[in-house]
């Protein structure tokens, strides 16, 4: 790791930096067309709230879309690159916007509706997956066309946060991955065989190499199928997912991705880019141990272009988490599908981590188990981590979420009642606290971590343990000196804003 000294300058390292305007490419410099003269504000990952004017670039896939004023609100639920101006302010939360480019992942034909696949790439549904004129994704039919923008894991399945089916058919397939199984002719995206022909992969720097993230487009072909490869491919191309302009100095970012690598010492990269902790960094919705490959979240920090890398001074996991810990009858699994835990079923996805097996193939005995994942908007849990931990113990289980109700001496945390008549409690810093000081100190949407608890089968209720309130005392957020030039990120469209907010996570 690097010394942590170096980034406690990195502040007044942020200086003045080399003007860097638009590119030329891929028709980025044209501008937006005027409409509504004072612009209008963007809002990215609901905390995020930009002011597009008539010098911002706008561009849907390299394009411009001269109509993405007057149908802002469509733009909801689309990844996102954006390149904050000037006056940018010190949690990359508000500024007036350079340029943005909204992004399709994938442009092609369903090859199957249950499980939802594009091409051969499976798609991740949730409550939180904004859906364009389509009322219901069971509406959708095989061979369907559609546009899908959302972030792709490391097995290349794709997390979706907008589905969009085009009224028009596509003049143009797309999709994106990470390259594997690759030869002079062919290679993969996940399952997906995609054949090269005459195309010569472009932007590589460091080689076409396996686990190089790529965009690839291809001629439509009415005669695509499932299972088959993609035969009529027109470009390939390397992608940076990352920090993609060379500063001359630090500047200020926030990276939503999906972890692809994790290190001993807690250090990760999202889209090949590396991102650094500090001792003090803060963690909202989620904690050191919810970092793995996989997780879905946001970096805000500071990009070192000496060292490329992303110092992190606040990540957000950007889904409510929970951790559930309890014994697991092989009748709680359904093979390929879910597993359940204190009642609730937890739905796999093309992302679930089941390293030990455990709904890949069932279980033959009652096992404790745990389970990480999130819930969407609908309150549906997802599994992004399953493991074995050992022989059942009911007297040793593990409750962490958001509190749901309270009422004491009851707490519900995502719905599981939890009598905590003879729990020990600690707040934030891990000090004990008293049963009275406790409930005064939470509410509804909470995040407590409840250990070394019992659990009665019968009643379904936990009681007991050490119960922790975990929510991140947030410092005073970092001070940019007035010569930055720019600001970037990578997000994705929650809707139109009205106000304008500043304070970061909190």
């Amino acid at each position: 790791m690097k010394k942590y000294r170096q980034y406690l300058v990195l502040g007044a390292m942020i200086g003045s930096v080399a003007t860097a305007g638009a590119s030329d490419d891929d028709n980025r410099a044209v501008r937006a067309d005027g409409q509504g003269g004072t612009g209008f504000n963007l809002n990215i990952n609901d905390i995020r709230n930009f002011l597009l004017n008539d010098s911002t670039v706008i561009s849907i896939d390299g394009v411009v879309d001269p109509n993405f004023r007057a149908d802002a609100q469509g733009g909801t639920g689309y990844k996102i690159r954006y390149r904050v101006g000037s006056d940018v302010n010190d949690t990359i939360t508000s500024g007036t916007l350079d340029s943005i480019d909204l992004i399709n992942t994938h442009k092609g034909p369903l090859t199957s509706v249950d499980p939802l696949r594009v091409f051969n790439i499976d798609v991740l549904v949730t409550g939180n997956t904004f859906l364009d004129d389509l009322p219901a994704v069971d509406q959708l039919n095989v061979g369907d066309e559609v546009k899908i923008s959302g972030f792709v894991d490391t097995n290349s399945s794709v997390l979706a946060t907008r589905i969009e089916q085009p009224s028009d058919p596509l003049d143009e397939w797309k999709l994106s991955g990470y390259a594997t199984n690759i030869n002079a002719t062919q290679f993969n995206i996940g399952p997906q065989v995609v054949e090269l022909g005459s195309v010569v992969v472009d932007d590589c720097d460091q080689g076409f190499n396996e686990g190089v993230y790529v965009e690839v487009k291809a001629t439509p072909d009415a005669q695509f199928g499932a299972n088959d490869p993609i035969t009529t491919t027109t470009k390939v191309e390397c992608i940076d997912e990352g920090v993609n302009e060379s500063p001359n100095n630090g500047i200020p970012v926030a990276l939503e991705g999906i972890v692809d690598g994790v290190d001993v010492n807690g250090n990760f990269t999202i889209g090949d880019q590396q991102v650094e902790l500090l001792p003090g960094t803060i963690f909202i919705n989620g904690d050191a141990d919810d970092i793995m490959v996989g997780s879905k979240l946001e970096v805000e920090g500071i990009f070192d272009p000496f060292n490329e890398i992303v110092v992190a001074f606040k990540i957000k996991f950007l889904e409510v988490r929970f951790k559930f810990e309890e014994s697991v009858m092989p009748s709680d699994v359904v093979i390929g599908e879910s597993i359940q835990l204190y009642g609730q079923t937890i739905m796999a996805t093309p992302q679930t981590r089941d390293e030990d097996g455990i709904i890949s193939s069932g279980l033959s005995q009652t096992t404790q188990v745990e389970v990480r994942g999130f819930v969407d908007s609908e309150g549906q849990l997802f599994a992004t981590r399953v493991r074995e931990r050992g022989n059942p113990d009911l007297t040793d289980v593990t409750l962490d979420g958001r509190i749901t109700a309270s009422n004491n001496p009851i707490i519900e945390v995502l719905g599981i009642s939890v009598d905590t008549s003879t729990s020990l409690f600690l707040d934030v810093d891990g000090n004990g606290i008293s049963q009275t000081d406790f409930f005064n100190a939470v509410a509804e949407g909470t995040l407590v971590e409840i250990d070394e608890a019992n659990l009665n089968e019968t009643t379904n209720i936990v009681s007991g343990g050490v119960i922790q309130i975990d929510e991140p005392e947030l410092p005073q957020n970092p001070t940019l000196p007035p010569s930055v030039e720019f600001g970037l990120g990578v997000g994705t469209i929650t809707g139109m804003a009205d106000d304008i907010f500043s304070n970061g996570f909190d």
